[in-house]
């Protein structure tokens, strides 16, 4: 091999080698600008992962919002439909008390009517009433008042009969514990004499007797 092909040889290995470091120079800032896409990416993904997160927890909240208030809205029909039900029968008593007026009313007028010749005599006779009606009440009330007091002193007089009765029952009670504790001492004292008596009879010596004619 001469030195003119070593040296083309060495010249296009050079430049191969220069067209590969290039190229290596090439991979090198494409696998940077990959791995900054990559980067960017992966924030980008983060960035969605958070933002998907944030929305999820509103939704949550919007849910939790939605479900209050439907139960709001719920109770809410429950008592709208409680006052109509109100409403309803307020409205059938009015109705009756209504006609029960114009019941009142129409007996009014016919009475009224079939009266009215003797009104005067009736608006007397009334009067007179009325007086002797409230003078009756006020008798009564007196009545009344003066009862309210008896029974008022007859309470209090039930309410110390009964705290002394209570005290007696007391007084009772401590009175039969005592004759009870005294009822044991007699019995324990007697219990003690007649063991004492049974002693003494068991420790007291036989009398011997002598049949006559026996050797003494």
């Amino acid at each position: 091999m001469t030195i003119e092909e070593i040296t083309q040889t060495l010249q296009t290995v050079a430049e191969n080698q220069s067209r590969h470091s290039e190229h290596m120079a090439e991979m090198e800032s494409m696998q940077a600008k990959h791995s900054a896409d990559i980067a960017e990416i992966d924030r980008m993904l983060a960035a969605g992962l958070q933002s998907q997160n944030r929305y999820d927890e509103q939704l949550s909240a919007i849910r939790e919002i939605m479900h209050d208030l439907a139960d709001k809205h719920l109770k809410n029909e429950e008592r709208f439909a409680e006052m109509i039900e109100a409403r309803r029968v307020n409205e059938m008593r009015l109705d009756k008390m209504e006609a029960s007026y114009e019941l009142l009313e129409q007996f009014v007028r016919d009475f009224r009517e079939e009266n009215r010749a003797r009104h005067q005599e009736t608006d007397n006779h009334f009067t007179e009433t009325d007086k002797r009606m409230a003078e009756f009440v006020g008798e009564t009330n007196g009545r009344f008042t003066e009862t309210d007091k008896k029974l008022a002193e007859l309470a209090v007089a039930q309410a110390k009969t009964d705290e002394q009765m209570n005290r007696t029952d007391e007084q009772i009670k401590a009175l039969v514990a005592a004759q009870t504790r005294t009822d044991e001492q007699i019995r324990s004292l007697l219990d003690r004499n007649g063991s004492r008596a049974e002693l003494k009879a068991k420790k007291k010596p036989a009398k011997k007797t002598h049949k006559k004619g026996s050797a003494k």
